[in-house]
């Protein structure tokens, strides 16, 4: 299990592993569960960030930028690369192996440089909307919750290709790996967010089935590029959600 951590956030980020791990499909997938976690690491240091560029400057927007950014590097931009990808192809209209096609093209299309700048633009834009102690819980959750819909969607669904990383863990992954990276992400949730938990927890899972389920009628399955697309939209859906969640609080 503790390979398998290691190797998911070698994956996963580009924080160095101290110690050189043989890669082992088997644990690699099995380590899966551990997304969570990883997510609350990057999410730790992002608020980090954020709080140092904060205290130093009193200007949100400039910290926010900073923290995103710093999200986009620790992760290689490789959950952008698949979002890019993953909408180049799935919105092209095109046959289920023309889709596939598209998504292993390196060059980006009008469709996801388009997913692109609007995802990245509407971190910094919904996350200065709070104030500043909720900036800080927004910036440790999203990361968590997304990372535990990697779990979800391989979960719930079959792999589109006959090979890649990404085989290994839809064909691992079932229900018990579903519930236990549930309750990572969810105790962690109610730790920061409290009752807005209630509110986030249902609202990512929901998202994720029906995001799947398109893609599923598409072509059949999800890739690596797809989960990577689960990734930056799910941060979207819960900053909307929190952003919802606390307006109608005001509002009663």
């Amino acid at each position: 299990m503790i390979k398998g951590f290691l190797l998911q956030l070698q994956f996963l980020t580009r924080i160095p592993v101290p110690s050189k791990i043989k890669f082992e499909e088997r644990a690699f997938a099995r380590g899966i569960v551990f997304a969570p976690v990883i997510g609350l690491i990057i999410g730790l240091v992002m608020a980090g960030i954020y709080y140092a560029v904060f205290y130093l400057t009193s200007k949100q927007l400039p910290a926010l930028i900073l923290a995103v950014i710093f999200e986009i590097l620790i992760t290689g931009g490789l959950h952008l690369d698949g979002l890019a990808d993953t909408f180049d192809a799935i919105f092209s209209n095109r046959s289920r192996e023309r889709i596939i096609e598209i998504m292993k093209d390196s060059r980006i299309g009008t469709t996801g440089a388009l997913a692109l700048i609007m995802v990245i633009i509407s971190k910094p834009g919904l996350l200065v909307s709070f104030d500043s102690s909720s900036i800080l819980k927004c910036l440790l959750i999203m990361p968590v919750v997304s990372r535990m819909n990697i779990v979800w969607a391989a979960g719930i669904t079959s792999y589109a290709k006959k090979d890649g990383l990404g085989l290994g863990i839809v064909k691992t992954t079932g229900m018990k790996e579903v519930i236990i990276a549930s309750v990572i992400a969810v105790g962690v949730s109610v730790y920061f967010l409290k009752f807005a938990a209630l509110a986030v927890f249902p609202a990512a899972v929901l998202f994720v089935f029906l995001f799947v389920s398109y893609v599923k009628k598409k072509i059949g399955g999800i890739t690596g590029d797809i989960i990577g697309a689960v990734i930056e939209l799910t941060e979207i859906v819960v900053l909307f959600t929190l952003l919802f969640f606390e307006a109608g609080i005001k509002l009663l």
